[in-house]
């Protein structure tokens, strides 16, 4: 697998027919955590990204927004809104803006991303790792290469998901989400691009 290709698709055990009890827990986990994150309105997360092949981009924190359905992700090399309709990936270095009907999202990291991505195609496998802790190992079906650690807190809530390396044993990348709260009154103009304020930069618009 190449290095860009690992970076790009992380924004995170092979499982016999003997472990299907564990796939179904980690399973019903897995959808009590979506639960809870669909439940909750007007989020924000601060989060790091950190990573064995470290380039121009990571590692790299920031900051993100949900609001019904609508995101910001808002980093100093890379943001990125979706109004519900349109992505709109700022890249500052470049002075590029590109704008997709379609989920060429930089960033793949929303809930609604995350879950399922995780939830099709992948074997799971739940272990307790503390009273505060589960941790669920997916493999993916496809790339035997890699394995995700996801971490789930005590709140239902992803704290941390790492890629490892399934032949060493490395980490590859990891997303961490530092802090987070929810039901903070954000302003629908926080979703809405506005090209006013990026007069020098080159918007390219796919299909």
């Amino acid at each position: 697998m190449g290095k860009n290709k690992i970076l790009i698709k992380f924004i995170v055990i092979l499982l016999g027919f003997s472990n299907l009890s564990a796939q179904e827990n980690a399973i019903e986990v897995l959808e009590r955590v979506r639960k809870n994150a669909f439940s909750l309105e007007n989020v924000y997360y601060k989060f790091e990204i950190s990573s064995k092949f470290e380039n121009n981009i990571l590692p790299i924190s920031g900051e993100f927004y949900i609001k019904q359905g609508s995101y910001l992700i808002d980093t100093r090399e890379v943001d990125q809104i979706y109004d519900g309709e349109k992505f709109y990936t700022i890249i500052h270095e470049n002075k590029e803006i590109i704008i997709s009907t379609k989920n060429t999202s930089f960033f793949n990291f929303s809930p609604n991303q995350i879950f399922n991505y995780f939830l099709k195609g992948f074997d799971l496998r739940k272990q307790n790792i503390s009273d505060n802790y589960d941790l669920i190992v997916a493999e993916s079906k496809e790339e035997d290469e890699i394995i995700y650690n996801l971490f789930i807190n005590s709140n239902l809530s992803i704290e941390r998901i790492e890629m490892i390396e399934k032949e060493t044993g490395e980490e590859i990348n990891r997303f961490l989400t530092l802090t987070y709260d929810y039901n903070l009154n954000l302003p629908l103009s926080l979703f809405k691009f506005d090209k006013k304020y990026y007069k020098d930069y080159l918007i390219i618009t796919e299909n």
